[in-house]
């Protein structure tokens, strides 16, 4: 046996609505899922992932304009949290992008309040006032449900992506003090490969008088870490004592250019 059904038009759709004997309201999956161009698939095994919405899922008879056929519907009280996992920023089309917020803020209140009379009707005459007040106070308690859950999933998606923050930061942490403890084992392994302390600090002595004379000219940046990330494009050097020998003339000539350009009136590097 079929289950009675309502037609609401909004805003310019057809929303579709079936109520069980108990009261409660469903709608039909795949028309929410066209009108608002969504793969009903996708979105099934989506739900079906969910703790709290696969449970309101479920598979009904309606009416249909071929007969009586088990349709797949959503109970519209966890239809703002279904709708709440589908980012309306991501929709590129405008039009689509406002449908989608206008079916998050609205659709489950339209489709209740298409019922409500008929619940109402079916009540004492003595006991529709309270029931009104009852069928308020309910539909304001599923709401606040599913916000709540709504709530507590991006609470928990932001310390998921909090942790692996942290994980990603400890990680090119550990990486770059890997490849800097690799410089200092080769430069114990092959002493002659890199430059002496004095040719290190000869230019550290050079960075300084660039960087400050830059400082004079722009005081808003940090001109060393500027200098120094040059550098190590140019010649992959994590340090200055990681210089190895045979850059060590073009180092010192990369650095006297660029001091020749700034008496030129330059600031960047050659």
């Amino acid at each position: 046996m079929s289950l009675p059904q309502k037609v609401v038009v909004f805003h310019g759709d057809e929303l579709i609505g079936a109520q069980t004997e108990d009261g409660t309201v469903y709608a039909p999956f795949n028309r929410l899922c066209e009108n608002l161009q969504l793969d009903r698939y996708g979105q099934v095994q989506r739900i079906q992932r969910h703790e709290v919405l696969r449970d309101a899922l479920v598979t009904l008879t309606l009416e249909t304009s071929g007969g009586p056929q088990a349709v797949q519907c959503l109970r519209i009280d966890v239809m703002p949290l279904w709708l709440s996992g589908i980012q309306a920023s991501r929709v590129r089309d405008a039009d689509l992008r406002e449908k989608l917020v206008r079916y998050q803020k609205e659709a489950a209140v339209v489709l209740w309040q298409a019922f409500k009379p008929q619940i109402l009707t079916e009540a004492p005459l003595a006991d529709r006032e309270s029931a009104l007040a009852i069928g308020h106070l309910e539909q304001i308690i599923e709401q606040s449900r599913a916000m709540q859950r709504m709530a507590e999933e991006q609470i928990a998606l932001i310390r998921r992506m909090d942790t692996a923050a942290r994980v990603i930061k400890a990680v090119q942490t550990d990486v770059a003090d890997v490849q800097v403890r690799l410089g200092v084992l080769e430069e114990r392994l092959h002493p002659s490969s890199f430059i002496t302390p004095e040719q290190a600090a000869e230019v550290q002595s050079a960075v300084a008088a660039i960087a400050m004379a830059l400082t004079q000219r722009d005081p808003s940046k940090n001109h060393f870490q500027g200098i120094h990330g040059e550098l190590h494009r140019r010649f992959r050097a994590k340090s200055y004592n990681l210089i190895r020998v045979e850059q060590y003339p073009a180092v010192l000539r990369f650095l006297e250019e660029w001091e020749q350009a700034m008496a030129g009136g330059a600031d960047s590097a050659p």
